[in-house]
């Protein structure tokens, strides 16, 4: 499709003699033709009668191999209508091309995404980003860019010096070594019901924070024991996941090199002390609140940590440094890289890739109450229900519950657009009929069965129905969906696209036999089943859900 676009383009720049854009190329309705371009555009940089420039135009376009007519519509359209046999060939070729027809970017990209912390299990609030950032590191990858993906934890901060000081004054009926993410969640909830009667336990859980930062021997043998402990943990949920990063990393590693580097900015005249001794940060532009970005104790901050990676990155090289990390950090973010700009820390290529808030019918959760809704515990629940709701829908039992459930949660929180928040709804989830991730598994798997039922050697030969048609259409918009979601860094792009190919696939299937026709038609039709097998193969991989060869 990107190449027909390119041509048209090109061609039509050449009559109109104007600059036209890929992106002005349209899709109309079908009656309307495969294309179409306004050229009331041209005519308003022209000064000409849009109708008028639309028909001379026409006249020299027939001239293209691949267009079959041309109409002009309205006020001054002009609606192409391809030789669907040569624009199905092409699409054909683009598919089975290297990359599948996807433009491929040059550059390298720090992906920052998960970053949980350290001493509690992942909860609701890391399920959409953990689902956001691995789709965007498979999928910045397909286009060619040279992406790392980092895990930069949490483990630092009072968090820690509430588990430390549970730990070695409050009582647990869990035990650390049989179950240390429950062990360590029990006597952090704990820890907030006590201080609620006694404050004076918080400022003993921050000088337990700040020994660690100090590398108090106790404090970091009980920091290393509780970190490697969690780390473990994760390390099974993300194999669960199909979660890879290259590299993982943590507050812990930077903050004394972050420390060194605001002295330094103070040294320079970039950061000023306060009157409480912190050292602050006042913005040039009244825009944005002022930022503390060490504390007057030495203590460092997230936005202290923050921005030593991000000077830290600039130095390692990479083109785009991005950030997976909900919108209720949007002020943290664009104090960071207005702090850095001002200060001469390259920022441009940095980017916070904002994102809404998961909802559950089961309502909010405060890990300090000990009301916690775990990742886990909603894929869990996904995998039973998907059972039940095969048994129902397709009336089969499942031998791929698993891949089904987390593949189910997984599309669900894809497929809206990243920066609106979401209601998690299980029966629309977990449906193996309609907008969601079993659907599109069990669509891929019926493709694979037809292909499965014959020898014959698909070809796409011969004239191409209406039904058949509208699906190779459909199949021809992968290679610039995928490049659609990398530039907008929108994964929500390339799940609904895959939707609605499923749906134009099942409105195929139920229309058009495939196995028993004639040799020509049975080895055309064979060749779309196998595109689309292909198509949804790659696209459920960049979402990360797994295609099944049954279900």
């Amino acid at each position: 499709m990107i190449a027909v676009k390119e041509e048209l383009a090109e061609k039509l720049e050449e009559i109109l003699e104007v600059e036209v854009k890929e992106d002005d190329i349209e899709i109309p309705e079908d009656e309307h033709g495969d294309f179409a371009y306004p050229a009331m555009k041209a005519a308003s940089q022209k000064e000409e009668n849009p109708r008028k420039l639309a028909e001379e135009a026409s006249e020299k376009l027939g001239a293209l191999d691949i267009v079959e007519r041309v109409e002009v519509a309205g006020p001054g359209y002009l609606n192409f209508h391809l030789d669907r046999e040569k624009y199905a060939k092409i699409i054909e070729d683009i598919l089975e091309s290297e990359n599948m027809g996807v433009k491929q970017k040059e550059g390298s990209i720090l992906l920052e995404f998960s970053s949980p912390n350290i001493a509690k299990p992942m909860n609701i609030g890391h399920l959409r980003n953990n689902a956001l950032g691995d789709s965007l590191r498979r999928t910045l990858s397909f286009v060619g860019y040279d992406v790392t993906a980092e895990n930069y934890i949490g483990d630092l901060g009072t968090q820690f010096g509430k588990v430390i000081y549970g730990h070695k004054n409050i009582e647990s009926e869990k035990d650390f070594e049989e179950e240390p993410i429950e062990y360590m969640l029990d006597i952090y909830v704990k820890f907030h019901d006590l201080a609620e009667e006694n404050t004076e336990i918080e400022h003993q859980a921050q000088e337990w924070a700040k020994k660690i930062e100090k590398r108090d021997d106790e404090a970091i043998r009980l920091w290393k024991k509780f970190r490697s402990a969690t780390l473990e943990y994760h390390r099974d949920e993300y194999e669960r996941l199909g979660i890879k990063f290259d590299r993982i990393t943590g507050e812990s590693t930077v903050y004394e090199d972050a420390r060194e580097l605001v002295k330094q900015m103070v040294e320079e005249g970039k950061l000023e002390h306060d009157e409480d001794g912190s050292i602050f940060y006042e913005f040039k532009e009244d825009e944005l609140p002022g930022a503390v970005v060490l504390k007057a104790d030495g203590s460092t901050l997230y936005i202290t940590r923050d921005l030593y990676n991000l000077k830290k990155r600039n130095e390692e090289g990479f083109d785009h440094n991005l950030y997976v990390v909900a919108s209720e950090q949007e002020l943290h973010f664009k104090q960071l890289f207005q702090i850095a700009e001002e200060s001469g820390i390259e920022a441009e290529g940095s980017e916070h890739l904002s994102y809404g808030m998961l909802n559950l019918p089961e309502g909010s959760m405060s890990t300090r109450k000990g009301l916690i809704i775990e990742q886990s515990e909603i894929f869990d629940r996904a995998i039973e229900i998907a059972e039940e709701k095969a048994e129902e829908e397709i009336n089969r039992s499942l031998e791929n519950a698993e891949a089904i459930g987390i593949g189910a949660v997984k599309y669900s929180n894809l497929s809206v657009s990243r920066k609106k928040d979401m209601e998690f709804d299980w029966d629309t989830a977990l449906s193996f009929q309609g907008d969601s991730g079993p659907y599109l598994q069990y669509s891929n798997t019926r493709a694979k069965s037809i292909l499965g039922k014959t020898e014959r050697e698909p070809e796409l030969s011969g004239a191409l129905t209406r039904e058949e048609y509208r699906l190779v259409k459909k199949l021809g918009e992968f290679p610039e969906k995928v490049g659609e979601t990398a530039e907008n860094r929108e994964p929500a792009k390339i799940a609904n696209y895959l939707s609605n190919l499923c749906e134009e696939f099942n409105s195929f299937y139920h229309s058009s036999r495939v196995i028993g026709e004639n040799e020509e038609t049975e080895k055309r039709r064979l060749k779309i089943v196998k595109l689309f097998s292909d198509v949804t193969d790659q696209g459920m991989k960049l979402l990360g859900i797994e295609p099944l060869e049954e279900m």
